[in-house]
């Protein structure tokens, strides 16, 4: 009597849970074009993160180079108004 109650009960969620595998499937692929998506842009961001780096690194090289020019001006001046 217990046996073919487990037995029923095991046998209805069986079913229960096949039934609604097409919800299951439904959502999973929706999840998985998310996760696409998602891995779509985080990949474009970090090929905007690696543009932006470089043009930081060439601004400050850029920037060194106006410091350095800079510099030796203020030396010329400043020697040229030695005794």
């Amino acid at each position: 009597m217990l046996v073919n109650k487990l037995l029923s009960i095991g046998i209805i969620a069986l079913l229960t849970g096949c039934a609604s595998s097409d919800g299951i499937e439904k959502q999973i692929a929706s999840l998985s074009q998310k996760v696409d998506n998602l891995t779509t842009e985080v990949s474009k961001l970090k090929n905007q993160q690696d543009k932006n780096t470089m043009a930081m690194t060439e601004l400050k090289s850029s920037s060194e180079s106006a410091n350095q020019t800079t510099n030796q001006r203020i030396d010329n001046i400043a020697s040229s108004f030695k005794k």
